[in-house]
């Protein structure tokens, strides 16, 4: 049984949550998930994260990329910063473009939103038998709400850990 963490009414749907972790992967038994700020926003990012794993999904990297900040920065190690739209394009191409067989397991830990800023952290496993790839770590990304209103990824970070490998055993 998935549980949530409460904060005030706030809710999220076992099915949109789902949807957002993009992978086989579910929730870890007996970890709750937090959320902060207004319920409409957090319905919101959920959304931006669901149409961002489909798009990578499917190896639509302009998908992907139009779902970042025009000013964003993609943090990883290993390589340069990469930042603007192009970078997040060179980036998913070069790691999720169509008929890459690299698999992307999440699990969220928190969101929580702060007037146009908002921030996602979780768990992340990356396979690619291929290559020999199993790439375990914690995420982070912060949102922002453009002049339009429209939440993008501003800030992409992650950092190696294994407690990433604790997603291979949730299947």
């Amino acid at each position: 049984m998935t549980r949530h963490k409460r904060h005030g009414a706030i809710r999220i749907p076992a099915l949109l949550l789902a949807l957002f972790v993009g992978s086989p992967v579910g929730l870890l038994a007996g970890e709750d998930i937090q959320f902060e700020g207004n319920q409409a926003d957090i319905d919101a990012i959920l959304g931006v994260f669901n149409d961002w794993t489909a798009a990578r999904n499917a190896g639509d990297v302009d998908a992907v990329a139009s779902m970042y900040h025009e000013d964003m920065q993609i943090m990883t190690r290993n390589r340069a910063l990469l930042s603007g739209r192009q970078g997040a394009r060179t980036f998913y191409a070069e790691n999720y473009s169509s008929g890459s067989e690299r698999e992307l397991y999440g699990k969220m830990l928190e969101l929580r939103v702060f007037d146009d800023v908002a921030f996602v952290t979780g768990l992340f496993l990356v396979v690619d038998e291929d290559d020999g790839i199993e790439d375990p770590g914690y995420y982070l990304n912060v949102l922002r709400r453009n002049d339009q209103g429209r939440w993008l990824i501003y800030r992409d970070i992650d950092t190696p850990s294994p407690d990433g490998l604790r997603l291979k055993d949730a299947d």
